[in-house]
């Protein structure tokens, strides 16, 4: 048996560690308070110091800078050293990764390989980094033993989960409510989020107001809003709903749809980062088509770190708002014609909750990946002693 240490990014270490191990996992908080004066500190792990021992780390978003063995799970950039000035901390931190006491590093998706390849696409250790890489995809507890159904003259059930309303497709989701009930559907949109959009968000117009029509639409009477609700309570949820709706504009993986998937709760999505590597189009949902760059990304969303600003100042325009507009509402045309579809047809309906599930049980179990990486972790320790 290895005691591991697991730190960093509290997001993503859920749904990448095991969530049952015949290991010791010992879980440490981050104090990386740094980045609030730097960004680029992003990229650096540390913890609260701990009085147990332990053999190995399992750094997740972040790089220790230790002679302990360890390993890093990564979404995406790597080492994720964004923002203004970074270039000398990248330096620093990747020559962590290819040094001997970095045994392995352990990527979300190839999405995630995909995007620290092109970071660090002119560093000439990069092939030495890619052969450390495994790709394990996030992990999640199967909930449902069988598909749903839909019958004939039911309420059909939608879910919006997502705390970033307008990047994650919230804006959306209300425009296919208000379309659904300006044609007496029998739809119902629940919202799941703390509603936050505009300036604090990457993806949003910075004028708040701009949005004030679609948030009015949370009074419509097929809306119903649960606000920030505890992770259970949005489980539970997940289960009763028919179909998730995450039309996001950028997301680098989306754990909700897995969550959902593992309760047979197929979902429309957008074909950005790593989504339609386990979203299946017409096999477990649907998956909606934006203009992407050569790094999968939205191409409306300018990601070059070293020229943020220009992109900042652009979402203050109104050819942004026009873009976010015209973009919303088209998101809302298509799945709301695929919802009616699936009304319509409820044996695909069926079918795709089936897809739904076996995509969760077949990727996603929560036991097979605590084999992966309980075995990973023993293979690692084993070849230091």
């Amino acid at each position: 048996m290895v005691k591991i240490l697991l730190t960093g990014n509290t997001h993503i270490m859920p749904f990448n560690s095991p969530r049952h191990s015949r290991h010791t996992l010992i879980k440490s908080k981050s104090i990386n308070k740094l980045k609030r004066v730097w960004r680029a500190f992003e990229g650096l792990s540390l913890w609260r110091p701990i009085k147990e021992d332990y053999q190995l780390i399992h750094s997740f978003n972040g790089i220790p800078y230790t002679n302990k063995p360890f390993i890093v799970t990564t979404e995406s950039f790597l080492p994720r050293t964004l923002g203004y000035g970074g270039d000398l901390l990248k330096n620093i931190l990747r020559e962590r990764l290819i040094l001997g006491n970095c045994q392995k590093i352990i990527a979300m998706s190839n999405y995630a390989v995909l995007k620290f390849s092109r970071q660090n696409s002119n560093w000439h250790s990069l092939n030495t980094l890619l052969k450390k890489v495994n790709v394990i995809p996030p992990n999640i507890p199967i909930k449902a033993s069988q598909p749903k159904n839909y019958l004939n003259g039911q309420t059909f059930q939608i879910i919006f989960v997502g705390g970033h309303f307008a990047r994650k497709g919230g804006i959306v989701a209300l425009r296919v409510a208000k379309k659904a009930k300006d044609r007496g559907l029998p739809i119902v949109v629940n919202i799941v989020s703390r509603l936050e959009l505009g300036s604090t968000v990457y993806t949003d117009c910075q004028d708040e107001s701009r949005y004030k029509k679609d948030i009015e639409l949370l009074e419509l009477d097929n809306v119903v809003l649960h606000g920030h609700i505890k992770n259970q309570e949005v489980l539970q949820l997940l289960e009763k709903s028919h179909l998730q709706i995450l039309t996001t504009l950028d997301d680098t993986y989306g754990f909700s749809l897995i969550e959902g998937f593992a309760v047979a709760t197929p979902a429309i999505t957008t074909n950005v980062c790593a989504l339609p590597e386990f979203v299946h189009h017409g096999k477990n949902g649907y998956i909606l088509d934006l203009e992407l760059n050569q790094y999968r990304n939205w191409v409306h969303i300018y990601l070059d770190e070293y020229r943020d600003w220009i992109y900042q100042a652009r979402r203050t325009t109104d050819e942004y708002w026009e873009i976010l507009d015209t973009t919303y509402e088209s998101l809302a045309e298509q799945a709301l014609e695929l919802i009616v579809k699936m009304i319509d047809n409820p044996d695909e309906y069926e079918s795709l909750s089936a897809g739904a599930l076996s995509q969760a049980i077949n990727f996603h179990n929560s036991y097979r990946t605590n084999e992966l990486l309980d075995d990973l972790y023993s293979e690692v320790v084993g070849e230091i002693n």
